[in-house]
This record gives structure tokens, sequence and C-alpha cells, in this order.
């Protein structure tokens, strides 16, 4: 089969990917500048850095390093310019961005300020919306962690944003508390269109010549990310799309174009990338578009929708819930 006639669409709901790239949060989305480059290199989706209703610093530098055998440890803390900046930056590049779709992502600490800042979002011309449910070095206590710990809680703050806004929900949650398939059916039942299973590991770097951690972050420690992180992500992935009948989008540990082929195996429709491109750079977008291209001409595969959850005819139908409870 020629790769001119592979067709690597997937929908998720409402939203139509002209592929399954998708640039997670992060430093190349701290700008919609930034956005539009990886827009214009071929992402389906782009989605921003996560953004508080106030400029937020994040934790003290360094708030990531590069480790060994291709790790990242990251502690940033979620420093962002606020929504309001960010919206009048967007205002001069939104209607630029045309062959991507861009989700904003934003994080608050009361039900109150979640739904203002999706409505601020909507404003601004998401075509997704992301609520930052997971990220514990947010604040000094880490109060942004306690959506996922309170499910009841969960379920009042995605219900609340559903009302509000009528934009697609796509919500990343994190493995940190044992209750990953708890949470991805919590957010099912309180209607977002798709979950983003993460499993994270937190991670500790020490510097030899002085004892000291080697981040900045008050509590030493960081999420680790990068390659391979991937083997975790695909049992995740299975996990849940096995748990909840909403749509599943990979993340964690995606390298390459055939990694990207093995997470549609498992489930996935699309998946959230980041580490990668600090590693290979923005080309790398066009590089995994084409490992698809000619892995699955060589195949005879025209459709990539084909391919979601072939993996899991081979597994049983309810996944091993060692792991993921207490």
């Amino acid at each position: 089969m020629e790769e001119k006639n592979i067709d690597l669409q997937v929908r998720i709901g409402d939203i139509l990917l002209a592929n399954p790239i998708i640039l997670s949060p992060g430093p190349f989305g701290r700008t919609p500048l930034s956005m539009k480059q990886f827009a214009d290199a071929g992402c389906a989706a782009v989605c921003c850095k996560t953004l508080s209703s106030e400029p937020w610093e994040g934790n003290p530098n360094p708030k990531k390093m590069n480790l060994s055998c291709g790790w990242m440890l990251n502690a940033e803390g979620g420093p962002n310019i606020g929504i309001e900046a960010f919206s009048r930056r967007m205002a001069h590049v939104r209607k630029t961005i045309i062959n991507s779709h861009v989700i904003i992502s934003v994080v608050g600490k009361t039900i109150e300020e979640f739904v203002f800042l999706a409505g601020q979002a909507k404003r601004m011309g998401a075509d997704i919306l992301d609520l930052d449910i997971t990220c514990p070095n947010a604040t000094e206590k880490g109060t942004t962690d306690s959506w996922q710990k309170d499910l009841s809680l969960l379920y009042d703050l995605v219900t609340a944003v559903k009302e509000a806004v009528t934009i697609p929900l796509w919500i990343k949650f994190i493995s940190a508390y044992g209750t990953l398939l708890d949470i991805a059916k919590t957010l099912e039942r309180a209607g977002a269109d798709a979950v983003v299973p993460l499993v994270s590991i937190g991670a500790l770097a020490i510097d030899i010549e002085t004892g000291k951690p080697r981040l900045g972050f008050q509590h030493g420690v960081g999420i680790a990310t990068g390659p391979p992180l991937k083997y975790a992500g695909l049992k995740a992935v299975a996990d849940v799309r096995r748990s909840v009948q909403i749509p599943v989008i990979a993340t964690g540990g995606c390298a390459s174009g055939l990694d990207i082929i093995e997470y549609i195996m498992a489930g996935a429709k699309a998946i959230q990338m980041h580490t990668v491109f600090l590693q290979q750079g923005i080309g790398h977008v066009q590089h995994m578009i084409s490992e698809m291209t000619e892995f699955m001409a060589q195949r005879g595969w025209a459709k990539l929708e084909d391919l979601v959850g072939l993996t899991l005819k081979f597994l049983p139908k309810e996944p091993l819930p060692i792991w993921y409870r207490q």
C-alpha cells in the first residue's frame, strides 16, 4: 500500500484529529506563539502550559533536569503568566492556528475558580478544555492534588465545569494515590469527554558532592518522565480503557511513531507528549508521522482508527486491579 493512502485521523467525540499527536502542557506551551509552532509542525492538537487566575512563579530553579537512561526530572510547580496575560497574547495568534485544535489547561483552588477559568478559556477560543487536577507541586502544601484524593469533590468539580461550558473536557490524572481506575470512573460519571491517565513516578536526584537534592523544589522531589515510562503507560491505558466507555488519551514515555502505534493498540485514541520534544526538537513531529505512515503501509493497514484497542482482544475483559487499589 502506498503511504499517501494512509489515514492517520482519529475521532475523539466531536473532535476530529488529523493524527494522534498532541502537544501536552509544558514549557513549549508557555506562549501562544510556541503553540502555533507545534501546530504548524504537524501536531493535531496543542495544549498550553497550565494557566492560573494570577501569575505563578513556580518552584525555585532548577525546575527540571535530564537524568540518565533518557529520564527527565521535573518539579516546575506550574509557572505561568496568568490567564489574562495569556488571553491577550492568544488574541493575536488564535486565528492563525488553523489545522490544529487548541487545548487550554487551567488550574484553580476552588470549584468557583475553575468555572471562571473555564469560561475564560472558552472566550479565548479553546476547542478543548483541560482541568489540572494533578500537580502536587503547585503550592507549598500541595493543595491542588486534593481533587484526586476526594472523588466526591472531584465529581462536583467536573459537573460544575460541564454545566458552565460546552466545549469538550479532556482530563489528565495521575496514579499517585493508587486509585487510577476509580478516578477514571468518577471522571466518566461526572461527564468528562475523555480521560488521560498518567502513571506518575516520584523521583529524587542527589548532588553527590554536597548531598543536596538537585532540584530547587523545597521537598527535593519531582516527577520522572521520559521513554522508560512508556511501558507503565501502556498498562494504564489498557486498564483504563477496559474500565470506562469514554475515549482514553495516552501520555508518558512516547518517543517514536512506533511507540504511538503501541499506545493506539493498547486502546488510546491519541497521545499527549512533551519530553520527547525537549529531547529531540520540534522536527521530531514529522519524523513520528513518517514512522507511523511507513509502518502501516508496509503491513497494508489503511486507517489508524482500525488499530485502536487491537491488543485488548488478547487481554482479559477486566483489568487486574493490583497496583491501583490501596
